[in-house]
């Protein structure tokens, strides 16, 4: 009866644990979703800066080639 008791001990304890890892593992499915949003709004401001900048860039280059068109001297 004393192995039975015991047995009943360590399955308690094993779900006990089993079910304490299982909220662990799912916040952290909660917490990996939330970050991969992150990621990828980020990633999308990351492109529109850059997109911005190539725009500037093509501004400026427009404007220097108008300049060096310009008989200064």
């Amino acid at each position: 009866m004393e192995n039975l008791k015991l047995l009943e001990s360590k399955i308690d304890h094993f779900l006990t644990q089993h079910e304490k890892v299982r909220r662990e593992r799912d916040a952290l499915s909660t917490r990996i979703k939330e970050l991969e949003g992150q990621v990828a709004q980020a990633a999308g401001r990351l492109k529109q800066q850059e997109q911005e900048r190539n725009e500037l860039k093509a501004r400026l280059e427009r404007i220097l080639s108008r300049l060096e068109g310009l008989d200064l001297g």
